[in-house]
C-alpha cells in the first residue's frame, strides 16, 4: 500500500487536519506523502563502542539504532580506523547519520575527549552501548599474570564505567538518557574452561551496572545490561575452527557440538543482540532499569 502508514488517530482528526485516511483489513492508514513518520531514536545521539568489525555486533548496534533514527558515534581503538570508517560510510550509505571516534576506553583522557567529540558534533548524548570488551586469560588460576588481569579490568570495567561518568552530565542536563552494557553469559554464571579474569570483571560489571543504575535513577537515567550468548560473528567461527583442529572433527562437527548446548540450537545473529540492546536503548523500555537481560538461546550458562 504505498504511500499509506498505520494510524492511531481517530479518522476524524485526521480529515480536520487535512490528512486523507482509510481502513484496510481494520487497521487505520494515513496518507503519508506530505507528513514524516516519526521513527523510536528520532533526536536521539546513541554512542557504540567496539564498532569496528564488519559482521561484529558492535556495527550491528549502530545500524539499529541508525534505523531507530539515532545519529550514532561509533568507536574503536586507533589501529581499527579503517572497520570503523567503512562501518559509519555504510550507516551513511543507508540514510544515517553517523561519525567515527578513535578511543582506546582504558585511558581516560582519551575517553574524555571522544565523549566531547560526539558531543561538540552531535550537540548532545542521549544512549551510550558499551559494546567494547576484551577477553584476555587462563581458566588455570596460576597461568594469569597481571598483564591478564589488568588488560580485562582496564577494560571490561575501569573502561566502561569510565565512558559512563564521561556521558552522565549530558544526560542529566537532557533530563534523562539511557546506559546499556554489553556484559556476557559470563558475567551471571560460570562453566568449565571460561578465563579467570574474563568472568570476574564482566561479573564486576554487572554489578557495577546496578550500582550506577541505583544511583542515578533519579536523575531519570536508566542502566542495564545485556548478556549473550554466542554469537554468529567472525570470532565464533575462528573459535569453530580451533575446536576442530584441536579435536581432529570437521568445523561443522565442532559447531554442532559446541551448539548442542543451546535449547534453540544455534548462536544468536548480531542483529537479535542488537534488536534487544535497542529495547533497553528506547522508549519502550522507560520503566526498566537495573536489569541483566540474558540474550543466549535459552541456554544455562553455568553454576
Amino acid at each position: 500500500m504505498v504511500g499509506l502508514r498505520k494510524a492511531s488517530a481517530p479518522i476524524g482528526k485526521l480529515r480536520s487536519n487535512g490528512l486523507c485516511a482509510s481502513r484496510c483489513g481494520g487497521a487505520l492508514y494515513v496518507n503519508s506523502e506530505n507528513i514524516q513518520i516519526m521513527k523510536p531514536l528520532d533526536g536521539k545521539v546513541a554512542i557504540v563502542t567496539g564498532a569496528t568489525k564488519s559482521k561484529g555486533l558492535g556495527k550491528a548496534i549502530a545500524v539499529k539504532l541508525s534505523e531507530e533514527g539515532a545519529k550514532v558515534a561509533l568507536t574503536g581503538r586507533a589501529s581499527s580506523k579503517d572497520g570503523v570508517e567503512a562501518n559509519v560510510a555504510e550507516i551513511e550509505a543507508a540514510g544515517g547519520t553517523a561519525m567515527s571516534v578513535l578511543v582506546d576506553v582504558s585511558n581516560q583522557s582519551e575517553v574524555d575527549a571522544a565523549v566531547k567529540a560526539v558531543a561538540d558534533n552531535f550537540g548532545s548524548v542521549d544512549i551510550l552501548v558499551n559494546n567494547a570488551g576484551v577477553g584476555f586469560g587462563s581458566a588455570i588460576l596460576d597461568e594469569n599474570d597481571d598483564k591478564a588481569w589488568d588488560a580485562n579490568y582496564g577494560v571490561n570495567v575501569k573502561g566502561t564505567m569510565a565512558l559512563c561518568e564521561g556521558v552522565v552530565p549530558f544526560m542529566e542536563k537532557a533530563g534523562g538518557g539511557s546506559i546499556v552494557n554489553v556484559a556476557s553469559t559470563a558475567g551471571i554464571a560460570a562453566s568449565v574452561g571460561m578465563p579467570y579474569p574474563y568472568v570476574a570483571t564482566k561479573h564486576g560489571l554487572v554489578g557495577a551496572t546496578k550500582v550506577m543504575a541505583l544511583e542515578f535513577a533519579s536523575k531519570g537515567i536508566r542502566a542495564n545490561v545485556v548478556a549473550p550468548g554466542a554469537i554468529n560473528t567472525d570470532m565464533l567461527q575462528t573459535a569453530y575452527a580451533a575446536i576442530a583442529e584441536a579435536e581432529g572433527i570437521s568445523v561443522e562437527e565442532a559447531a554442532a557440538n559446541e551448539n548442542s548446548s543451546i535449547p534453540l540450537g544455534r548462536p544468536a545473529e548480531p542483529s537479535e543482540i542488537a534488536a534487544a540492546i535497542s529495547f533497553l536503548a528506547g522508549p519502550d523500555s522507560s520503566y526498566v532499569t537495573g536489569i541483566v537481560l540474558p540474550v543466549a538461546g535459552g541456554m544455562a550458562p553455568g553454576i
